[in-house]
């Protein structure tokens, strides 16, 4: 179902909407760990064991994967997707 506003301007599909919602971007948090950051709200830290959907270069899409911890190491992806700063992230598991 599309979504116009009143000017008569996409807005997107329910389901694109829907997935802005949880897209941000990623960052280091002074705690050591990563958040999705999205304007207006709170960021929010992805702890060892949650699932979360991020960007990897040259791929299409954000692709799934599970973040765990390592002492003395820090937080990273299960999949070794590389995780820096600025790139696309979303919470949880594909909708």
């Amino acid at each position: 179902m599309k979504m116009s506003r009143a000017d008569g301007a996409h807005r997107g599909t329910i389901e694109e909407i829907a997935m802005s919602e949880k897209e941000g971007i990623l960052q280091m948090q002074p705690s050591g760990r990563w958040a999705i950051c999205r304007r207006g709200c709170d960021p929010i830290e992805i702890t060892s064991g949650d699932v979360f959907r991020v960007e990897v270069p040259g791929e299409a899409g954000l692709r799934r994967t599970r973040m765990e911890h390592m002492h003395g190491e820090g937080y990273y992806s299960v999949n070794g997707y590389n995780l820096r700063d600025g790139l696309r992230a979303a919470i949880g598991e594909a909708d």
